[in-house]
């Protein structure tokens, strides 16, 4: 009797085994618009294991792994380089031996020991032609376009604390304009913002119910959703190349199977199912001359890498600087920038003083770049309660100047 009992219990814990290794868990910070056609291509595959998704921000994800009575984990997806890395720097992540080169080209060094870039992408702006064409509106096709008056209270975008995606492509146009003109350009473009989407995602999602005309999106959020002849996706002429990275966690229960998805992901079949339409991105090796898609893929290959070191040390200043300069202060940005063009109308001539008011940012190109500044950010000290106090008297103190100068142009 006791022989049999041991038996069931053994059958018991064997069949909760092999259920349990059935199916993986991914954590992701992509839509599951996003993942859903990669994981039925995996679900193709021989004895492939059925895979479950987190949809999640990159905070939830990393509060779940810390979270010893939380989810059991198997894989990490998503586009965000600071998020690997600070899951790589507490210790989250399994090292994984990549061989394909291309694929370790595009990840960055301090990550590569743990992380597999198994796809990219472009930035650029998705658009809602008909709404434009009701306007009589241009499509705009570069950051400049998106400042430019005539498209005052039609932009949607997200905030660089709520999407790591935003944050990169914050950090392109930064590092390409330089920190004056970058700034200069992204508090023209709040002037311009009907709102702030709490996800990256949400900007394609509103656009195309018609909740906006325009914003920034990474391409894959885009074309998954241009089987709307309302909408259109144009890349940024200089856009760089956007990895999608994914790594195995520390406390996988299956990391057998965890790393041959990644090699599946790596497999020719991976990534026809991560470049098609419905997935919308780029192969991580070279495509042929004659696909349709190798014009765009080259352009992103050949284009500078973003400088990730300054990414990662700069991460917090960036969140704090966007969200003090423009989403906290989004209906001040908006009147300000409103009465600026009216009077500009009205003289029919730019003022360039008032302008210069309204795009300054309390920070320096030198601070910016230094990391003994940059690092404070990053403790559990009251420096960055005053950093931020002083940028909020900073910004109104401009505000107020401005349109005081406005007033008396009447």
């Amino acid at each position: 009797m006791i022989y049999v009992l041991q038996r069931v219990l053994l059958g018991c814990f064997l069949y909760a085994s092999v259920a349990s290794a059935n199916e993986l868990v991914i954590a992701t910070t992509l839509s599951s618009e996003a993942t859903e056609h990669i994981i039925n291509q995996w679900q193709k595959q021989p004895q492939a294991v059925k895979i479950r998704t987190l949809n999640r921000t990159s905070s939830s994800i990393e509060r779940l792994l810390e979270n010893p009575l939380g989810e059991n984990i198997d894989l990490v997806l998503s586009s965000s380089p600071m998020l690997l890395q600070r899951l790589q720097s507490k210790n989250h992540l399994q090292p994984f031996n990549n061989t394909m080169e291309t694929s370790r080209k595009l990840v960055p060094e301090s990550i590569r020991a743990t992380t597999v870039a198994v796809a990219i992408s472009g930035y650029g702006i998705l658009m809602n032609v008909s709404r434009l064409e009701e306007r009589n509106e241009p499509m705009p096709t570069t950051w400049a376009a998106l400042s430019q008056s005539r498209y005052q209270g039609t932009l949607l975008m997200s905030s660089p604390s709520r999407s790591d995606t935003t944050h990169l492509m914050i950090e392109d146009l930064l590092q390409q304009q330089g920190w004056r003109e970058g700034w200069n350009t992204l508090l023209k473009i709040g002037g311009n913002l009907a709102t702030i989407s709490s996800r990256s995602f949400g900007v394609a999602n509103k656009i195309s119910n018609g909740l906006g005309d325009v914003g920034p999106v990474i391409d894959n959020y885009a074309n998954v959703l241009l089987n709307n002849p309302s909408l259109h996706f144009i890349y940024f002429p200089t856009s760089r190349a956007a990895p999608m990275f994914t790594a195995i966690t520390y406390d996988s229960k299956h990391p057998q199977e965890a790393g041959r998805f990644i090699n599946f992901l790596l497999s020719p079949k991976g990534q026809q199912a991560l470049s098609d339409s419905d997935s919308g991105k780029y192969p991580v090796y070279p495509l042929p001359p004659d696909n349709p898609q190798a014009e765009q893929q080259s352009q992103l290959f050949s284009s500078p890498s973003l400088d990730y070191p300054l990414i990662m040390q700069r991460q917090k200043l960036i969140q704090l600087m966007f969200d003090n300069a423009i989403t906290f202060r989004l209906t001040q940005l908006q009147d300000a920038w409103k009465a600026l063009y009216a009077a500009e109308k009205k003289l029919k001539h730019p003022l360039p003083e008032i302008r210069g008011l309204l795009t300054a940012v309390p920070v320096s190109p030198e601070q910016a770049a230094d990391p003994d500044y940059l690092w404070q950010f990053e403790q559990k000290s009251g420096f960055r309660e005053t950093q931020m106090m002083a940028w909020q008297q900073f910004f109104q103190h401009q505000q107020q100047q401005a349109m005081t100068q406005i007033e008396l142009l009447k």
